[in-house]
């Protein structure tokens, strides 16, 4: 389960996750993954008071201020993990300093964090969140500011869509902003298979409900018989069986693990009369089966999805 908590300064976004986590883990297998890193007086005190407030709590605290990538290993697959804060996290990956003492701006450091916190959420059992809402002023900034202010909203706005559960704190007050319905909910280590008529919204569906950017998803011809790598989501895989029919090879399920698959629905209706449009859509639906044994599967009408 994936639960992103945002909000404004001293809102109480920490003692909410701590409380979340603590519930989602039942007390065991709680991890506490620190990013800040201390650079002042300041920032050495707020660290205190954060350790101050989970005490007592049997969190295992891991601090890493960037690069989070190389301790996830070091996490059980059935750990709870809350990670405070996205805000510290992406600030350490974007403005870096060398060795030789030299300033680094790291400008792709927002889709850094992005892969390493998708690697984490697809090991770990549970994972929290904790981010700061920083969009809701009328300072100018400066270009490394404003890069910062995008690089954390396109954060917010890519972990909402992948979470179960995203909530907003203020005043200590939770408001929600996203919850996954039981029907959006998806299994772990498993594809999802999207199918519907012609002209449904099964793309917009997937965009909207799956965390997929249209860059992301690859369209299959009438005249391609292989499946390419490299992608997330594989859209009218009706034509790919087409092109093995007609080059006569047999369709091979062999999507990447967790890959959105979307097909047509072209098996109602009176029976073609074509012998080719027939076989056709007697293998596509075959090929159907196949995918949903080993996927989710949900239905698009109108662009509404309900699970199967």
């Amino acid at each position: 389960m994936l639960v992103l908590i945002t909000g404004g300064c001293k809102n109480g976004k920490s003692s909410k996750a701590e409380t979340i986590a603590f519930e989602l883990s039942k007390g065991e297998n709680l991890y506490y993954l620190a990013t800040m890193i201390a650079s002042d007086s300041e920032d050495k005190e707020r660290i205190k008071k954060h350790i101050d407030s989970r005490k007592d709590m049997p969190f295992l605290t891991i601090e890493k201020g960037r690069d989070i990538d190389t301790v996830i290993e070091k996490i059980p697959e059935n750990a709870t993990v809350l990670l405070d804060s996205l805000t510290a996290l992406l600030s350490n990956e974007m403005f870096k300093t060398s060795d030789t003492g030299e300033y680094i701006f790291c400008e792709d450091a927002a889709g850094k964090v992005l892969k390493d916190i998708e690697a984490l959420n697809e090991r770990v059992l549970n994972l929290v969140i904790v981010s700061d809402y920083i969009q809701s002023d009328a300072a100018m900034y400066d270009e490394y500011t404003q890069h910062y202010r995008n690089g954390l909203a396109f954060l917010e706005e890519r972990l909402c869509r992948l979470s179960d559960k995203a909530i907003e704190i203020a005043a200590g007050k939770e408001m929600l902003i996203r919850e996954k319905k039981d029907n959006e909910i998806r299994s772990k280590n498993r594809n999802i298979l999207v199918l519907g008529g012609a002209f449904q919204g099964k793309r917009d569906y997937v965009i909207e409900n799956f965390g997929i950017l249209p860059e992301e998803i690859y369209t299959f011809e009438e005249d391609i018989a292989e499946i390419p790598s490299g992608y997330r989501c594989y859209e009218h895989i009706e034509r790919y069986v087409y092109a093995c029919i007609k080059k006569e090879i047999e369709p091979v399920d062999s999507f990447p693990e967790n890959s959105v698959i979307i097909i047509d629905d072209i098996f109602c209706g009176v029976v073609p009369m074509d012998e080719l449009i027939r076989r056709y859509r007697e293998e596509a639906g075959r090929f159907m089966q196949k995918i949903a044994a080993h996927s989710d599967v949900f239905r698009v009408f109108c662009k509404r999805g309900i699970k199967l």
